[in-house]
């Protein structure tokens, strides 16, 4: 596929959001978003923070998304959690995900996060892998973004979101969206997968981080 005229999306620094983030409205209002899975490199902090939570270690990493990069996985939720905040930023809500995956604030919208909602074609890098069976650089598969210029919402990496909830414990619960490049099916914007696996676990899941834009 042809990049638009005028270039792709993310070639575009957007008022109000860092460079590198994309500017999507949502039902709780206008939000920053990584145009692509994160980067990471550093220190994360404790993979398990278990009872401590949220009195956690600090993160001291260096965060970077952009195309052309092989974005992290392996890290758990509380590092993801850990590493948005380092930078003054936030893991992605379901929501705040959601929305910017289907482009409509609150239900409804886009089925997949394409530019035109549909896998036809198999944009995504969901059942044809990457070189050599691994995850892909971002932006690989250029159809796989928003209109808005988000890439790979659907597949490449899972990716860990903070929806809010706690177990009985008051211990919190993840979510984690979007599929993986082995996943072999599509991964629609509304499929969650809440309380999938303990905010401790670091298996093939990526993250963004999200932030209110600083005209707000």
């Amino acid at each position: 596929m042809s990049p638009p005229e005028g270039g792709w999306p993310h070639e575009l620094d957007v008022p109000g959001c860092l460079s590198g983030m994309a500017r999507v409205p949502t039902a709780a209002g206008e939000v920053c978003i990584h145009r692509f899975e994160v980067h990471m490199q550093g220190d994360a902090g404790p993979r398990d923070q278990g009872a401590t939570w949220p009195a956690s270690a600090p993160a001291h990493v260096e965060l970077s998304a952009a195309a052309g990069l092989e974005p992290t996985k392996g890290v758990s939720w509380y590092q993801a959690v850990a590493a948005c905040r380092a930078e003054g930023w936030h893991l992605c809500t379901s929501a705040e995900w959601e929305d910017a995956c289907d482009g409509q604030p609150g239900p409804g919208g886009a089925a997949h996060p394409t530019l035109d909602g549909s896998l036809d074609g198999q944009p995504c890098n969901i059942d044809h892998p990457g070189p050599d069976g691994r995850l892909s650089a971002s932006g690989r598969y250029p159809g796989c973004s928003t209109p808005t210029g988000i890439y790979d919402l659907e597949g490449n990496l899972w990716e860990w979101l903070d929806p809010g909830q706690q177990d009985a414990q008051g211990m919190p619960l993840i979510d984690k969206r979007g599929g993986g490049y082995y996943s072999g099916a599509p991964a629609p914007c509304t499929q969650a997968a809440v309380g999938s696996h303990p905010p401790s676990f670091d298996g093939t899941i990526g993250f963004r981080c999200c932030v209110a834009p600083h005209d707000n």
